[in-house]
Formats: structure tokens, C-alpha cells, sequence
């Protein structure tokens, strides 16, 4: 009998090569997301003054919350671009997008023009994800697709370690020069832009999203922002048109929603709480401890992102997610209610297990769940309007740790509550969800 091949065994060179150029694309936006938690405690500190022991967290959580609607944002408008320009396109415009405004934050000299640049930023990082995952998910054979998305997720893990290697080394230095280490991502785009060609399955046998699907020129004389307005939202409105998409894409907002909200409270906050059990240290060792506390729990995500696709394919995708968004809630009760420094290197790696790790069942079962298409725009707007919807956290978590008097006080255990009844939401919705295991992708 023939043994089943190991799913990279049967990979072209060509498909080898977009799998690694969306993988190292991931890598550097989350790299780039994170270079902001090690910089924002020393930059707020520096602009703010003595108001920061005042408003310094507020401001932080509020620039995380615009960060966020960004992210949403850039997941919807380029995930539709992506299924009208094509994704290996859309891939080159969002990583230039924030690589650009990664290394312009670094001439930022308040909090407001730092939420703008955050806002730009997040575009493009939103973006990419949709652009990446309907590539991958289409260029590669359905067989490999589970392994597939254990790779991908992994750069959850390489690229906050990536940022904190920097922050290692840069330790003691200006804040400034680790937004300027966000540029190099830049050159990606070269290769993007010689080698990879569009998948057969986006560009060949399905019309493109217009607006008007029918060919026709319906729209000729309305004005320019109506025509404009309606292309936008046309791929959106065939999406909820359809009761079977329409269900698709609610389901995944919910779960997109509790699975990003959990996932972000703790690795946000994380350098927050290293600064505070740390305080009167010199800034050096402080950044040594943040970088060591980022790389621990790292090796969580990435044993996370590798566990749950193989979970997916013996216990299904739903089920799977179902399991994790029980043992998060529990891991982020016990990891964070006695934060210390031992501990914070001993409990985050397991909340980062959970929290993070069930994200690789997103980039696995999103596409799954749309045709063709559209699948960039379903799979865009199920991911990134789980940014939309976690805005307010970061923003209430933000104010109540200053109203409680810091980081280990009442303002943590208010973001273990919010994200704790966040993840009873994706329980309860988790079994309205379809099962894609062992389907083909929708056409």
C-alpha cells in the first residue's frame, strides 16, 4: 500500500516560492506590529512628560484602538483589491504601505501624529493578510493546504522575535531607531514583483468583481463617486446576498472577533507589565527583559500555530477552534492575575499557546468558507472585522489601568473579564459554524 506523502513533498518550485514570500510578508508585518510594543513605553514617556503616570496608558490603549480600526479597515478595502487587481499585486502595494509608515513613525513628535502613522501603518498590515492568505490558499494543492497554514501562521511567532532581537539590539537606545528597522521589509517587494505570478485559480474562469458583475455599462452618467462607491461594496453586497455566504461570513466575523480580542489584550499589554514590575531598573535591562519576555511566549505561539492545523485535520476546523477558545480565557486568567517577572516568563508562553495559536485556523478555514470569487473579500473582512470589533478594549483597558494606579492593578483584571466574556461569544457561536474538513475549496 502507498504510503501518503508528506504535504511539501509534492510543492513546485513555484509554489515553494509563494509560500515562502507570503510567510516572510506575515513575518514582517507582525515584526513591524510589534516594534511598537517594545518602543511605545519610552516614547509616551518622552512626549508626554509628567502627564504619563496621569494619561500615559489611556493614550497607549488609545492608539492601539485606532490601530486596530485601521487594520480593519485595510483588511476590507485591499482584500477587495486583491480580488480585482489580483493578490500578488495587492501583496506589493500593503507591504510598502507599512514599511513606510513603520520607518515614518520614527519622526513622530506627539501622540496624535503617532495614531496616524499606527493608522497607515495598520492598512497595509491588514491588507496583507487577506492578499496572502487567498494566495496561498490558491496556488497550493488542497492536500497541503493544513500544513500549509501551520508554516504561514508560524511568523506569529518569528516576528515578534525578530522585533525583539532588535530591541536586544538597540537595548538602551532611542526609540526611534527601531521604528527606522521596519524599512527593510521594503525590499520583499522586489522579489514580489519579478517572480510571483497570479494562481490559475484567481485568474482564469471567474469574472472579475466590478461592481457591475453583468458586463454591462448600467452605470454610465451617475456620478464618479457613486460609481466608485459602488464597485467598493458590490463584492460585499454578494457576499450577504447569498444565505450561504452570508451565513459564512458571520460566523467567521464572530469567531474572528473573540479569536484577535484574546490574542491581543495579552501580547499588547505584555511590555506594559515588564516595564511595571521592572520599575527604577535602568532602561537596558528593562529592554533585555521585554525581549525575553516577547521570545518565551513566542515559543508558545509557535508550538501553537504548528499543534492546531494538525488538530484541524483530525478534529475538524470548528472543533478545534471550539477547544481552544475554552482553554485561552483559563490560561489568560492564571497567566496574568499575579504578574511578576518569573512569572510572566513561565505563564505567557502558555497563554500565547492558546490565545495565538488557534489563529492558524483561521488562515486555514476562512478561504474555506467563500468562492473564488471572493474569497479575498470574505476571508479579508471575517479576519479584519475582528479588529473593528475589538477597538474599544484596548481603549477601556487603556483607561481603567490608569484609574486603578497602573498595570498590576484592577485595569488587567478588567481586560482578563472583557476578553473572558468575548470568548463565551465564540463558544456559543463556534457550532452554527460549517465543517470544511476534507472539502474542496468552493469555486
Amino acid at each position: 500500500m502507498e504510503q501518503p506523502r508528506l504535504w511539501f513533498r509534492s510543492l513546485t518550485g513555484a509554489q515553494w516560492l509563494i509560500l515562502l514570500i507570503a510567510w516572510l510578508g506575515w513575518v514582517f508585518d507582525v515584526a513591524d506590529t510589534a516594534l511598537f510594543n517594545f518602543a511605545k513605553v519610552p516614547m509616551l514617556r518622552e512626549m508626554l512628560g509628567a502627564d504619563y503616570a496621569r494619561i500615559g496608558t489611556h493614550i497607549d490603549g488609545l492608539i492601539q484602538s485606532v490601530f486596530l480600526v485601521g487594520w480593519a479597515v485595510g483588511g476590507l478595502v485591499f482584500g477587495v483589491l486583491a480580488d480585482r487587481w489580483g493578490r500578488a499585486k495587492t501583496l506589493v502595494v500593503t507591504i510598502l504601505l507599512y514599511c513606510l509608515f513603520t520607518g515614518l513613525t520614527a519622526l513622530c513628535r506627539n501622540p496624535w501624529e503617532v495614531g496616524m502613522a499606527r493608522f497607515l501603518t495598520a492598512l497595509g498590515i491588514g491588507g496583507e493578510w487577506a492578499a496572502g492568505a487567498s494566495l496561498v490558499a490558491e496556488a497550493l494543492p488542497d492536500r497541503a493546504r493544513a500544513g500549509a497554514a501551520s508554516f504561514i501562521q508560524s511568523a506569529a511567532a518569528f516576528g515578534p522575535v525578530l522585533a525583539a532581537l532588535a530591541n536586544l539590539a538597540l537595548k538602551g537606545q532611542d526609540w526611534r531607531w527601531l521604528f527606522l528597522t521596519g524599512i527593510v521589509p521594503a525590499i520583499l517587494c522586489l522579489l514580489i514583483r519579478m517572480r510571483v505570478s497570479e494562481p490559475i485559480r484567481s485568474s482564469t474562469g471567474v469574472p472579475p468583481v466590478n461592481g457591475d458583475l453583468s458586463g454591462s455599462d448600467s452605470s454610465a452618467g451617475t456620478p464618479m463617486l457613486r460609481k466608485v462607491a459602488s464597485s467598493w461594496l458590490s463584492p460585499i453586497r454578494n457576499l450577504f446576498a447569498n444565505s450561504r455566504w452570508r451565513r459564512n461570513v458571520i460566523v467567521a466575523i464572530v469567531i474572528g472577533v473573540v479569536g484577535i480580542a484574546g490574542a491581543g489584550t495579552a501580547t499588547y499589554w505584555a511590555p506594559n507589565l515588564v516595564n511595571a514590575v521592572s520599575m527604577g531598573m535602568p532602561k537596558a535591562v528593562i529592554d533585555t527583559r521585554v525581549s525575553y519576555v516577547t521570545m518565551l511566549s513566542h515559543a508558545g505561539t509557535l508550538a501553537g500555530v504548528f499543534v492546531v492545523p494538525w488538530l484541524c485535520q483530525i478534529w475538524g476546523r470548528k472543533w478545534t477552534i471550539f477547544a481552544f477558545f475554552l482553554a485561552a480565557p483559563a490560561a489568560l486568567l492564571v497567566g496574568l492575575s499575579n504578574p511578576s517577572y518569573a512569572n510572566l516568563l513561565i505563564f505567557m508562553p502558555m497563554v500565547n499557546f492558546f490565545a495565538i495559536g488557534v489563529s492558524a485556523a483561521f488562515v486555514l478555514y476562512f478561504p474555506e468558507l467563500f468562492p473564488t470569487r471572493m474569497r479575498a473579500t470574505g476571508a479579508g473582512l471575517a479576519y479584519n472585522a475582528g479588529r473593528l470589533f475589538s477597538v474599544p478594549i484596548p481603549l477601556i483597558t487603556g483607561a481603567l489601568v490608569d484609574r486603578f494606579g497602573g498595570p498590576l492593578h484592577g485595569g488587567v483584571a478588567t481586560a482578563v473579564v472583557l476578553t473572558g466574556s468575548l470568548y463565551l461569544l465564540g463558544i456559543v457561536a463556534v457550532p452554527f459554524a460549517p465543517e470544511t474538513k476534507g472539502k474542496p475549496l468552493p469555486l
